[in-house]
Parts: C-alpha cells; sequence; structure tokens
C-alpha cells in the first residue's frame, strides 16, 4: 500500500527487513513483530508505539550493515525513494534525527535487471517476480503479494509479513544457483534463451553471470514497505 491516500503525505514505514548471506544462506530478519519482542511491547499496545517499534528495526538493521556496506547487496528493483535503499535512509532519520550509514550505489545490483540484460525484457511476463516462480513450479510456500501483506498488517499477523519477505530472499538465492547451472527456466525469446536449451555445456554462462553479480560476499536484500491507516 506505498500509494495509501490515508498516508497524508507521510512516507510509508518499514515493517520487515530479510538479508542474506549469499554463500552461507545464512539470514538475518529485522522484523515488526521481532523488535516489539525485543523492546517488550505486547500486541495490544503496538498501535501506540508504532515510531519506537520501526526505530528499533531501522537501528539493528544498520548496526549490522554498518561494517558490511561496501560488500555487494543484491536486491529487487529496491532503487526509488518510495521502495529501496533511499526510504530505509528516509526512515531511518525521520526516527532518530541521524544519517544512516550509506550503501553506495556502486555496491547495488539489482537481480531484475540483470536477468533482462542476461536473458532478455520478456525472460518473465509482467509481476515478473511471480511469474518467474510460476515458471519454476508453485509458488514458494509463505508467499504474499503487496495487498496481502498489507492486509496482514491491518489485522497484526506480523510473523506472516516477515515470513513472506524471508520466502522472497530465498528464492532471489534460487534464482541465482539456478541461472549458475543453466537450469532457470524463462519466457523470454532471447539468444541467450535459445543457447541454454540447445548446450549441454554451461561454463562460459556460468563465468559470464558469475562476474556479473558475485563478489566474495554477497548480500541479498529486501524489504517490505506498508502505509498505514
Amino acid at each position: 500500500m506505498l500509494f495509501d491516500e490515508n498516508l497524508e503525505g507521510h512516507s510509508p514505514r518499514i515493517t520487515s527487513i530479510v538479508v542474506m548471506h549469499y554463500p552461507t544462506a545464512q539470514t538475518q530478519s529485522f522484523a515488526f513483530h521481532l523488535s516489539a519482542d525485543l523492546l517488550n511491547i505486547p500486541k495490544d499496545q503496538i498501535d501506540a508505539n508504532l515510531d519506537e517499534i520501526e526505530m528499533d528495526l531501522l537501528s539493528r538493521f544498520y548496526k549490522f550493515a554498518r561494517e558490511r556496506r561496501l560488500m555487494h547487496w543484491i536486491h529487487w528493483n529496491m532503487r526509488g525513494q518510495l521502495f529501496g535503499f533511499e526510504h530505509l535512509e528516509h526512515r531511518y532519520r525521520k526516527l532518530t534525527g541521524l544519517d544512516a550509514p550509506n550503501i553506495p550505489v556502486e555496491v547495488r545490483l539489482n537481480l531484475n535487471d540483470i536477468l533482462r540484460e542476461r536473458y532478455g525484457h520478456d525472460y518473465a511476463p509482467h509481476r515478473q517476480m511471480q511469474n518467474l516462480m510460476l515458471l519454476q513450479g508453485e509458488m514458494p510456500k509463505g508467499f504474499l503479494e503487496g495487498k496481502e501483506e498489507a492486509e496482514c498488517f491491518n489485522r497484526r499477523e506480523f510473523i506472516r509479513m516477515n515470513e513472506s519477505t524471508n520466502t522472497k530472499v530465498h528464492f532471489f538465492r534460487h534464482v541465482i544457483d539456478l541461472a549458475l547451472r543453466g537450469k532457470l527456466k524463462t519466457a523470454g525469446h532471447s539468444v541467450v534463451n535459445r543457447i541454454d536449451r540447445l548446450l549441454e555445456s554451461r561454463t562460459s554462462r556460468v563465468l559470464a553471470f558469475t562476474g556479473t553479480i558475485l563478489g566474495l560476499l554477497s548480500w541479498i536484500a529486501w524489504l517490505v514497505l506498508l502505509g498505514f491507516k
């Protein structure tokens, strides 16, 4: 609900961030329910403490990210003022009055753009994340669309919201692994797609894809932003 008319000009809150270390698949979650628990705020008092909870969430995230900010951060379309790294910084500054540790644009790698460049803009139909999931098989368990996540917040189902975030990040890693092995199923008609379907050897493609998206240590980030009524 990034364009909720009831936002009254205020920026959407951040309710869930999940970061995965690519080589080990270990994840770190920064979520509303976790921060509320650490702050000893009961569920029936969450509405009265939204700012405090979100500030704790972002403070913990940036404490984690500070020493890792120069590593590669793989994300999905996190490049706008309403949804992206700039919005994370804005919310942190608004709630704390401090500047956030900046994750430079040079180390932010948009997986959606990389897939478009490699497999063509038609690698999956519109709403490419969901359709790419369907091309690989069934929708991952726990996946929620933005509207469903907003409904979960209205019902205070914070664990389900965070599980949806976690599901997406795990899927991003799965996409990279499939692409490296030449197993990623796409709907495109580019030359790369035709070659992938014909050749058994994947060595040159693996090297090209690896050089595009992986450093020694890469991070995958996904966040959920919601407007509140």
